[in-house]
């Protein structure tokens, strides 16, 4: 009796790992450097105001809406100093975690209305403003160089 209970223990917890690792957002892991040469927006924002939203027609799931204040314009031409984005809950749907009055740095197609992990968005810290910031205006500069070397070799 005591083997079978530690049996069906051991089977329970097993089956919760799997699931687990199953459930984990599975994207590509990519590089800053193709984070910024695929976001025609990157910018620094604040994040003012989130709420979680029920379940509507044109989503499974519950999901996040967050009101950022844009602070710092790196790529792109972000067209008001308040903006709001969407993303999932986290975990299995590749959500970011939002939390009010922190600090993130957003990679975004011009066109898009939500962020997720395989954007690159993610919370930056103020002493890390400046660093990063210099670090993707070299990639771009050095991305710019490339592809103009790039096309007049053609």
């Amino acid at each position: 009796m005591k083997q079978e209970r530690m049996k069906n223990y051991l089977l329970a917890v097993l089956f919760m790992l799997a699931t687990l690792n199953a459930s984990a957002c599975k994207v590509p892991v990519f590089s800053l450097e193709q984070q910024v040469e695929k976001a025609e927006e990157i910018f620094i924002a604040n994040l003012r105001e989130a709420k979680v939203m029920p379940v509507d027609n044109h989503r499974k799931w519950p999901w996040i809406q967050g009101r950022f204040e844009v602070k710092k314009i790196i790529k792109g031409g972000v067209q008001s100093k308040e903006i709001t984005l969407t993303t999932g809950l986290g975990r299995s749907d590749c959500g970011i975690g939002m939390t009010v009055s922190w600090n993130y740095i957003i990679f975004k197609g011009r066109k898009d209305t939500g962020i997720g992990d395989p954007s690159g968005t993610h919370v930056i810290e103020d002493f890390q403003v400046d660093e990063l910031t210099e670090k993707i205006q070299s990639i771009m500069r050095q991305q710019k160089v490339s592809h103009g070397t790039n096309n007049s070799l053609k």
